[in-house]
């Protein structure tokens, strides 16, 4: 039956568990609910304790040896506190692996983001020797082309640094809780600097 089979895990564990710890504990030889009644007819029958937690019941098994039973009770109370503080500690490292799960996840594969990088190198050849036929052309721009082009030069140009500085805050804000130096954060994460690259953008003309 469920109370003696509950009855006697309580006894050999000798340690204080809620229904639904007991319940995973004997892998689903009941229900949560038989489990529950098995808990509640020991209790009113006095073969057990059951004690209140916040909103939470745990039960324990009953020694004959009344001094073992106060320090029992004593050792209860400081295990459910050093539980308690454990499983706070376990749900923190949690939320930090989904975290990084989900931006690994977000991240692209190494294939897709090697392809990525020779479609914008294939982009930058194109550009630089589109670049040189305009330096070397004689072709004239008016000046409402010229305005244009000018205009388009700031507004990248201020997206550019936008974007750098947020990066560069980011990095400086992961910076003051990690062990090691700059230039490692920057190589685990593969990420390469304009100053690393030699990467200036052109003035204008």
């Amino acid at each position: 039956m469920a109370s003696d089979t509950v009855l006697k895990y309580l006894a050999d564990t000798n340690r204080p568990y809620s229904c639904a710890d007991i319940t995973v504990n004997l892998r689903g030889t009941y229900s949560k609910n038989a489990i529950q009644k098995a808990l509640d007819a020991l209790g009113e029958s006095g073969k057990i304790r059951c004690k209140l937690y916040g909103k939470q019941k745990v039960y324990a098994a009953l020694q004959t040896d009344s001094t073992e039973i106060a320090s029992d009770s004593e050792d209860y109370d400081s295990q459910i506190v050093s539980i308690t503080n454990s499983l706070d500690e376990k749900k923190s490292l949690l939320k930090t692996a989904e975290l990084n799960l989900k931006n690994l996840l977000s991240a692209p594969t190494n294939d897709s983001a090697k392809s990525q990088i020779e479609e914008i190198k294939n982009k930058i050849v194109k550009l630089e020797n589109k670049l040189i036929d305009l330096r070397n052309s004689t072709e004239v721009v008016s000046v409402n082309d010229k305005k244009i082009i000018l205009n388009d030069h700031d507004i990248f140009f201020k997206e550019y640094r936008k974007r750098k500085r947020i990066c560069s805050d980011m990095i400086e804000a992961v910076l003051e809780g990690y062990p090691k130096s700059k230039k490692n954060f920057l190589d685990e994460l593969c990420i390469e600097t304009d100053e690393m690259v030699n990467f200036k953008l052109a003035s204008k003309q």
